[in-house]
C-alpha cells in the first residue's frame, strides 16, 4: 500500500540511518581497543614467572608432603627397633613378629611364642623363636636330625605349617627309612628376610646346639639383600635431599616409585622393594645403615656360604644347598625357554664353588607341570605374591627327598651333584 508517494515498507532515509550507525559502532570498537593495554615483552615475562612460581610453589607443596609422610611412616632401622605392643591371636604383619637381636650379625629375630594368622595362615612361633614345634636341644638316640636354614621360603610364607617343604621332607623321609632309623626330626630355622650371612650366624648361634646331623641351605636369588627396613632413616628436615628427585630417578631406572625414598611400610615382601644387591638395577648400597653394610653384597655371601660348608665340614655334618628357582626362571623353563639355565647359573656356581652339593628342584617342577599342563600360576601363591604354592612345596621336597640317601646307621650322604 502507498502513502504520500512513499513504500510502507521501505522508511525514507534508512540506508543513510544504517550509514550513520555502523560508523558510530566502528568508532566505538576503535575506541576500546585504543584502552587495552600493550602485549609487550614485559607482559609475557610476568606471565611466565607467574607459572614458573606456581609451579616451584607446587612442587614444594609435594616435597613438604613427602617429608611429612615419612617422618609418619617411613620404614627404616630406627623404627624398626622401637618396641611394638601387640597382642598376639590375631592378624598379624611381618613387624608383629620380629624383633631386633643382640647378635648384630642376626640383625633381627622372630618373637618368641607369637601365634596368630600371618598371610593368611595360622602361625606359631615356638619358645625358641622359630616356626616349628617345640624341640628339645637333645637329639632322641637313633634319630636323623635335619636341619633347614632360609628365608620367607624357607619359613613357608602363605602356606600352612605341614604344608611347607621342610615338614612335607620330614614325612617322605619317614615313610621312605621306616624301619631303617627310629625317626628324621626335620626342623625349620627359616626366618623371613634373612640372607646366607645371616643364616651363618644363625648356624653358630643357635642351630649347632641342636646337634643336626644334616643341614640345608636354601639359596635365594636376594640372598646378597637385606630386608627393606634396614635402612637409614630418612633426613626430612635436612635440604640436602629432594625425595621427589629419588623417585623420579626410581622410575628412570626400573625401581617401584618410592623405593629409594623408603615410602615403604610393610617390609619385605609385603612392601615389594628391589632390595639393595649389586645385581639389582638402581644399586644403591648406601642406603643400608653403615654398621650392616656386611651383610650386603655378592662378595659376603659367597664368603658366608664357604664359612657356612667349612662349619659343616669341621662338625662332620652333611651339607645341601636347596637351590630356589627364580620367577623369571620358572617362567621361562616351564616355555621351554634355554635361558633359564642362565639365570641361575651366577647362583648355582657361587654354591657349587663354597663346595655345597645342589638341590636344584626346577626340573621336578617344569616334568610335574608338563605332565598335568599346569602354568606357572599352580606354583606361586597368586600374581601378586610369586612365594612358593603348598604344590611348589611339595616338589621342592621330593626333589630334597631323591638326593638324599639315608643309610641304615641313620646318617646321609649326599648324592653326586647333577646338572639339568
Amino acid at each position: 500500500m502507498l502513502r504520500d508517494g512513499h513504500s510502507s515498507e521501505h522508511p525514507p532515509h534508512s540506508a543513510a540511518c544504517r550509514v550513520r550507525l555502523a560508523t558510530k559502532v566502528t568508532q566505538k570498537e576503535s575506541k576500546q581497543r585504543d584502552a587495552l593495554p600493550a602485549r609487550g615483552p614485559r607482559v609475557l615475562f610476568f606471565r611466565a614467572a607467574a607459572l614458573v612460581l606456581g609451579l616451584a610453589v607446587g612442587l614444594a607443596g609435594l616435597e613438604v608432603a613427602a617429608r611429612i609422610f615419612l617422618y609418619r611412616y617411613g620404614n627404616h632401622i630406627d623404627r624398626f627397633q622401637e618396641r611394638v605392643a601387640k597382642e598376639f591371636g590375631g592378624e598379624l604383619t611381618l613387624r608383629n613378629i620380629v624383633r631386633p637381636s643382640a647378635n648384630m650379625q642376626k640383625c633381627y629375630e622372630l618373637v618368641p611364642r607369637a601365634q596368630g594368622s600371618f598371610v593368611g595362615q595360622p602361625l606359631r612361633i615356638n619358645s625358641a623363636g622359630f616356626r616349628d614345634i617345640e624341640r628339645s636341644h637333645k637329639k632322641p638316640d637313633g634319630t636323623l636330625r635335619i636341619a633347614v636354614l632360609g628365608d620367607s621360603i624357607a619359613f613357608g610364607w602363605g602356606v600352612k605349617e605341614e604344608e611347607r617343604f621342610s615338614n612335607v621332607l620330614e614325612k617322605i623321609l619317614n615313610e621312605e627309612t621306616s624301619g631303617i632309623v627310629p625317626r628324621v626330626e626335620c626342623l625349620n630355622f627359616g626366618v623371613p628376610g634373612y640372607n646366607s650371612v645371616m643364616e651363618e650366624a644363625l648356624l653358630v648361634d643357635t642351630v649347632l646346639d641342636y646337634h643336626p646331623d644334616v643341614v640345608v641351605v636354601n639359596l635365594v636369588t636376594n640372598d646378597d639383600e637385606v630386608p627393606n627396613f634396614v635402612r637409614l632413616k630418612p633426613r626430612v628436615w635436612e635440604l640436602t635431599t629432594c625425595f621427589l628427585l629419588e623417585a623420579i630417578r626410581d622410575q628412570l631406572v626400573g625401581r617401584p616409585l618410592g623405593d629409594t625414598a623408603r615410602l615403604l611400610i610393610g617390609g619385605v615382601a609385603e612392601a615389594g622393594g628391589r632390595g639393595h644387591a649389586q645385581h639389582i638395577v638402581g644399586y644403591r648400597p648406601e642406603l643400608v645403615p653403615p654398621e650392616y653394610r656386611f651383610l650386603v653384597g655378592w662378595d659376603n655371601m659367597a664368603a658366608a656360604l664357604q664359612r657356612i660348608h667349612q662349619v659343616c665340614k669341621n662338625r662332620k655334618l652333611q651339607a645341601y644347598c636347596l637351590l630356589h628357582y627364580d620367577f623369571q626362571a620358572l617362567n621361562a623353563a616351564l616355555r621351554g625357554e634355554p635361558s633359564w639355565k642362565e639365570i641361575m647359573r651366577p647362583w648355582r656356581e657361587v654354591a657349587e664353588k663354597a663346595g655345597f652339593p645342589i638341590v636344584d628342584p626346577l626340573p621336578e617342577v617344569v616334568a610335574y607341570a608338563q605332565r598335568n599342563r599346569l602354568r606357572v600360576e599352580a606354583f606361586v601363591l597368586s600374581v601378586n605374591d610369586i612365594h612358593p604354592s603348598p604344590l611348589a612345596h611339595w616338589l621342592i621336597a621330593k626333589a630334597l627327598a631323591k638326593q638324599m640317601q639315608i643309610a641304615p646307621s641313620g646318617s646321609s650322604s649326599a648324592c653326586a651333584s647333577t646338572t639339568p
